[in-house]
């Protein structure tokens, strides 16, 4: 009977092994946490520590000043409403002779238009690019309107 109620613990001794053994296991462990934290602004935003949250800190930056001052002059562009008659659904483009842009007018269903092509009165595709398309008065003129894809969500 008295084997079945022998205690985990043999002796005292073990008692005091097991005694050490957590308390430094807690030093272990406080010593792994400082130099986690130590090292977390080392580098900045590579959490080192799970379920920190690295706060991203960017300065407000005015593009259109920032374009003007590096010499950007914009390009001139129709109206809103004249703009907003078009929307660009596709674009190949094939170098300075070829190319085709997938044009939705006026809300209808997109038509591809070859470079000279008319997309609608005063509006014919003068160049083509990656992601874009130039319209302007006629093939050979400088574009009046840049049509750009939309951006994916």
């Amino acid at each position: 009977m008295n084997s079945a109620r022998k205690s985990f613990f043999t002796s005292f001794t073990t008692f005091l092994q097991f005694i050490n053994l957590l308390v430094w296991a807690g030093v272990a462990y406080a010593a792994v946490v400082l130099v986690l934290r130590w090292s977390e602004g080392a580098e900045e935003g590579f959490p080192l520590i799970a379920g920190v949250e690295q706060k991203q800190v960017s300065p407000d930056v005015d593009s259109l000043a920032v374009s003007k001052a590096l010499g950007v002059t914009p390009v001139q562009s129709a109206s809103a409403s004249l703009a907003s008659r078009f929307l660009l659904v596709g674009v190949m483009d094939g170098g300075p002779s070829q190319g085709v842009a997938l044009i939705s007018v006026d809300g209808k269903p997109a038509k591809p238009y070859r470079l000279g092509q008319a997309v609608s009165e005063g509006f014919v595709v003068v160049g083509t690019g990656p992601k874009k398309a130039e319209l302007g008065p006629q093939l050979g003129a400088p574009a009046t309107l840049q049509l750009e894809l939309p951006l994916k969500k």
